[in-house]
């Protein structure tokens, strides 16, 4: 029965950017198209015209051109949310590691909500670099056609606005599953990521990577390599299994 059961609901379950775009109120604004779909109704199909220009405008509606503003530029990467503290700090290891070390070359955007903040923390810390006119996109998890914009300008897209849990960040990751780009973020949230399990399938037919908490670790996953190490080295052998104990207690962190 819970087979049954769990088939049910992933039949049932709709994935966010979907739900907000192909839905009756965006497909309203996008008037040529509702007025060739009564036509082609009125006519039971029958006006060829009248069906050709309904395909045309389903083919700009399926594709967001109607809507969309993208310049055409594709980034390889898009860091989004780099107003806040956590868009400071990726900056700084940007400015102070990967750019420095130029391994390889690669194109990047910044976005966020409000480009004047994005743009102020970045003049502050690219100020006097090569960088210094990093582009900068915007975009907001409740206008989905500007996530549509900067989803379509990356190849991948960075997510560092959080508190995740938060925010209607799936909305961005199910972008990236329609729109076939790669997303990361380092949430290290574990309901967040859970709250996203659900967009897995879609991604494996799609073919895209979504990474929650990339690059995360945890001090009881270190701790336990370390003794299992210490173990091998003093007395050769190597661990079986691990029991980690936890204990509530403090008070929970807030937003950066």
């Amino acid at each position: 029965h819970q087979g049954i059961m769990d088939e049910i609901e992933r039949e049932q379950y709709v994935p966010p950017f979907q739900k907000k775009y192909f839905g009756a109120d965006m497909m309203s604004k996008y008037e040529p198209l509702v007025e060739a779909m009564v036509k082609v109704e009125e006519t039971e199909g029958a006006d060829d015209e009248a069906f050709k220009s309904f395909e045309v405008h389903w083919d700009r509606f399926m594709d967001f051109s109607w809507c969309s503003q993208w310049d055409g530029k594709k980034y390889d990467v898009v860091f989004y949310g780099m107003s806040g503290y956590t868009g400071y700090l990726m900056m700084e290891y940007l400015k102070r590691n990967t750019l420095k070390r130029k391994k390889e070359d690669f194109t990047f955007a910044f976005a966020g909500r409000s480009v004047a903040k994005v743009a102020e923390m970045r003049d502050r810390e690219f100020a006097g670099t090569e960088w210094e006119d990093t582009p900068i996109l915007t975009a907001s998890f409740d206008d989905v056609i500007s996530i549509i914009d900067v989803v379509k300008s990356a190849r991948v897209i960075v997510n560092c606005a959080g508190p995740y849990m938060l925010t209607e960040g799936e909305v961005l990751v199910d972008a990236c599953v329609w729109c076939k780009t790669d997303y990361v973020d380092i949430s290290m949230e574990v309901p967040w990521s859970l709250r996203i399990k659900e967009l897995h399938r879609y991604a494996l037919e799609a073919g895209v990577m979504i990474v929650p908490s990339c690059a995360g670790n945890a001090y009881s996953d270190l701790g336990v390599m370390l003794l299992a190490k210490k173990i091998r080295d003093e007395k050769g052998e190597s661990t079986r299994s691990a029991l980690c104990y936890c204990q509530g207690g403090g008070r929970a962190a807030g937003a950066s």
